[in-house]
């Protein structure tokens, strides 16, 4: 629904405000607002953040190795 144009404008302010309100309308025919992208999973890293090698994983892998 459209709301009323107020009273208090002077004709030339109602005819610009029209102006904007057909040309608003008209951008969001032709240029629709892009969708966003998919929401990614972040995958888990081997590491904690600031690049320390997880102690946990390293000591399985040194067992499994050795």
């Amino acid at each position: 629904m459209v709301a009323p144009t107020p009273p208090h404008l002077s004709p030339e302010q109602r005819e610009r405000l029209e102006q904007l309100a057909d040309a608003a309308r008209l951008r969001m025919a032709l240029y629709p607002s892009p969708k966003p992208p998919p929401a990614r999973r972040r995958s888990r890293t081997r590491q904690y953040p600031g690049g320390r090698p997880n102690p946990w994983r390293t000591e399985r892998l040194r067992r499994r190795r050795g």
